[in-house]
């Protein structure tokens, strides 16, 4: 830390393990300079505030590829924050390129294949192998020059303003815990069709996965998957032999889990009717023409202009930040510069008359 702190730019990267662990947490920190790389294994550390002095140092840029997950989970476990950040990952995509994964990156400019094999890898695991170190390092080994390619096709299109609008909101990124984790069982791909009685036995199904993962420090789906769940609720089995007839229920999870998977089959079973989850169903809003005419002239002045500059119309502005825009029916430039989806480049590319001009259709 102290040889990179000298440097005027580092990349950095992180290794986690929720594919395979329950607990997600990082296992690995890559940094390279544009002479050294260096893996850093957390586990064997109880300090890591010379990486936190790093991060928030404005005159050493950070290098990321597709920074926001790295940035969460690097505050959520360390509390850290960073400055002067580079993302690679936003400034291809503001480039213009076809396919934006550092794989390709690295295979276009660099002649580089990444083992693809290794990208779910368990980074948990000590001691690493001899093919992981590598993967790993090289996920920041060639970051800097990797940025200087990007950097120069932004200059060359006049785009990198806009790519460093994007970085400076990437340095306010922050650890959200998750809300309603209670309700997280009705996120099942079906849960939402199934009778109330189901829906109890689906909840204590997936709250019996959850304590099970726990105390095993195994990703949940690795315990039994959500198709397996859902399948169980539906049939509400009472022993062993029709659990085991189920289709898509694995039989090693049968003689594994059967007893605890009964168990919460029968406390699903017991809930009293008056407390049975019910989905809840929004209200449907009142439909608003005038916010629908804003926002198919919002599209059209987009797709125009997307096709004018040569990008994708989702990358130029998505239809969500559209929707914003056409809520807040902005009456002049004060009021749509406070809107916080919009970016400031991305108003200008569109023009602000326009903009407002759409508000009036």
């Amino acid at each position: 830390m102290e040889r990179l702190a000298r440097k005027p730019r580092v990349a950095l990267d992180t290794e986690a393990a929720s594919f395979h662990r329950y607990v997600d947490r990082v296992y690995l920190i890559q940094l390279s300079s544009d002479r050294e790389t260096a893996l850093i294994d957390p586990l064997a550390l109880e300090d890591l505030a010379p990486l936190g002095q790093l991060l928030k140092e404005p005159t050493t840029e950070i290098i990321l590829h597709d920074a926001d997950y790295d940035l969460r989970i690097l505050n959520r476990d360390y509390g850290f924050t960073a400055r002067s950040l580079f993302d690679t990952r936003v400034a291809a995509q503001l480039a213009g390129e076809p396919a934006v994964g550092l794989g390709a990156l690295l295979e276009k400019y660099f002649g580089i294949t990444v083992n693809k094999k290794l990208q779910r890898a368990d980074w948990s695991r000590r001691p690493l192998t001899p093919d992981m170190v590598e993967y790993a390092a090289a996920d920041t080994r060639y970051l800097p020059a990797l940025r200087d390619k990007l950097e120069r096709r932004l200059k060359q299109s006049g785009r990198l303003e806009w790519a460093q609008e994007e970085f400076r909101i990437l340095e306010g990124i922050r650890w959200m815990q998750p809300t309603d984790t209670a309700a997280a069982y009705l996120r099942i791909k079906g849960a939402k069709a199934l009778s109330r009685r189901s829906l109890a036995v689906l909840s204590e199904l997936f709250q019996w996965r959850e304590s099970t993962a726990r105390s095993l420090d195994r990703a949940p789906f690795r315990v039994l998957g959500n198709a397996a769940l859902l399948a169980i609720a539906k049939s509400a089995p009472r022993t062993l032999n029709r659990l085991k007839s189920i289709p898509g229920v694995p039989a090693s999870a049968v003689t594994r889990y059967g007893t605890g998977l009964l168990d919460a089959v029968k406390r699903g079973g017991e809930v009293p009717q008056s407390e049975l989850p019910a989905i809840e169903r929004p209200a449907r809003p009142e439909h608003n023409r005038a916010y629908d005419r804003r926002l198919e002239a919002l599209k059209t002045l987009r797709n125009r202009r997307a096709r004018e500059v040569g990008m994708e119309p989702g990358m130029l502005c998505p239809n969500g930040t559209l929707q914003a825009v056409a809520r807040a029916a902005s009456a002049n430039e004060s009021e749509l510069s406070s809107i916080a989806e919009l970016r400031q480049w991305q108003a200008d590319v569109l023009g602000k008359e326009q903009i407002l001009a759409a508000m009036e259709a």
